[in-house]
């Protein structure tokens, strides 16, 4: 699989000449190779903020005229932490609308973080997708109390984003004293 060409590549030249070098040994071959004269991106996912630990469904926008039926197993979808590289996330593509040239895929969670978006093609390759980020993150807002009793049985309201419908995704542990003293809250 190739990676991106250099922005100097010629986007409309056709029978390129190829030398393949594999593990520092150039391969003779007479392929030659075609560029694509236009580009196609991936216009937009929503939404652009998910939980780190809830699977959630991302739709992917493509542009309107994009040259190919849209079919779930063409497409592989990566989420790059923008820090780290190596914290990859593979998006499972769940179900494709190929009027509206777009198609839905599975998240499954990752560190917190900002996320560049990677979408490719079976046919077409690498689509554009700079624009692409995917923020991975729960926040808080707010608490509705600061003060209880020792022994416990307060209620407290968290208000904040990107949390889950169902309790059980959303534990809450509240710590003193470092990390050494934990309390794991009933929601």
């Amino acid at each position: 699989m190739t990676d991106k060409f250099d922005t100097t590549a010629d986007a409309s030249a056709t029978g390129v000449g190829m030398t393949v070098v594999i593990n520092g040994q150039t391969v003779p071959t007479s392929s030659v190779f075609d560029l694509k004269s236009t580009v196609s991106f991936g216009n937009s996912i929503s939404p652009s903020s998910v939980s780190p630990v809830l699977k959630t469904d991302i739709t992917v926008q493509l542009e309107p005229d994009f040259p190919f039926t849209l079919l779930a197993a063409d497409f592989t979808i990566n989420a790059t932490d923008q820090t780290n590289s190596s914290n990859l996330r593979y998006l499972m593509p769940v179900s494709v609308d190929d009027t509206a040239k777009s198609f839905v895929a599975k998240f499954g969670g990752a560190w917190s973080g900002l996320y560049d978006i990677s979408i490719r093609h079976a046919e077409y390759g690498l689509l554009e997708t700079t624009t692409l980020v995917l923020n991975v993150s729960s926040e808080v807002e707010s608490i509705s109390r600061n003060t209880a009793s020792i022994y416990g049985g307060a209620l407290l309201t968290i208000v904040g984003t990107n949390y889950g419908s169902t309790y059980t995704d959303n534990p809450v542990q509240i710590s003193y004293n470092g990390a050494l003293g934990s309390t794991h809250c009933f929601v």
